[in-house]
């Protein structure tokens, strides 16, 4: 095998794994964006490569990543003193 060769079957290699990250998306529907970057990240996904597939940026991709990683802490309801 050529070096050509070689990098054509990299290149399908990586449109295959393109095409799965879409499916898997896909499978996960109406799921938020954070959960979708986390679960393609989990799968080895770059963040420009989730951007890419979600149609967003890889800004926004680190935002939800940060977000699903690190959620904010919930908010107990101030309780009244009693007298």
């Amino acid at each position: 095998m050529s070096n050509g060769d070689y990098q054509q079957v990299i290149k399908a290699i990586d449109r295959l794994g393109r095409v799965l990250g879409v499916v898997y998306v896909h499978y996960l529907g109406d799921a938020e964006l954070s959960v979708k970057a986390e679960h393609l990240s989990r799968c080895g996904f770059s963040n420009t490569e989730i951007a890419d597939i979600l149609g967003s940026t890889p800004n926004s991709i680190n935002v939800a990543l940060h977000k699903a990683r690190h959620p904010k802490p919930k908010k107990h309801p101030k309780t009244k003193s009693r007298k």
